[in-house]
């Protein structure tokens, strides 16, 4: 028998780690089912983009609007809509700027690496399954349970998962390449 990943049970998983009872689907009526369903999407995007999830990693060129900006850059392009954070272009010696839901530049293209919000479980990693499910449950603690105690033990847990998470998310792949620096260069 193979577990699906749903949103539901993510947010049971959360639910189980502040002892409070599981839910059938975000949309029962119970104070449960209901801040689950108001907190899930705000939670995930948050989690989604504290880190550079492998997962969520998109490369996209971004397309250029007809307007221009007022000053001070030649061109602006639109943000794709499901953009959380934008990690780099795909040349660095590109200066840009991010304003709003657009991207300020001289260059006549733009292609970026960025954070994709990811809304499908099925897609998510299961080290980022597990951060998400401990930040879910440090938000609901207190509106479910009354504890700021289990509410900062929650905290305390996310983010120490955070961290090997993201450890273990950094590894997987070529290490980029140091550049030289020409500050270190001098002090050798």
């Amino acid at each position: 028998m193979s577990l699906t990943t749903t949103e539901t049970s993510i947010c049971n998983s959360a639910l189980i780690k502040i002892g409070a009872d599981r839910i059938n689907s975000l949309t029962e009526t119970n104070k449960r089912a209901q801040l689950c369903s108001e907190q899930y999407s705000k939670v995930r995007d948050e989690v989604l983009r504290s880190h550079p999830w492998n997962f969520a990693i998109t490369r996209a060129e971004f397309s250029q609007l007809s307007s221009t900006p007022a000053f001070g850059y030649t061109y602006e392009y639109s943000i794709p809509s499901d953009c959380l954070r934008i990690l780099d272009l795909h040349d660095e010696t590109i200066i840009w700027k991010q304003e709003g839901n657009k991207i300020l530049s001289d260059s006549a293209t733009i292609k970026a690496r960025y954070i994709k919000r990811i809304t499908a479980p099925a897609e998510y990693d299961s080290y980022f399954i597990e951060a998400l499910a401990l930040r879910l449950a440090a938000d609901l603690s207190y509106s479910l349970v009354q504890s700021t105690t289990l509410s900062s033990l929650m905290t305390q847990q996310y983010e120490r998962h955070l961290a090997f998470a993201r450890s273990f998310d950094a590894q997987e792949g070529t290490p980029p390449d140091l550049t030289d620096d020409s500050f270190l260069e001098a002090r050798l």
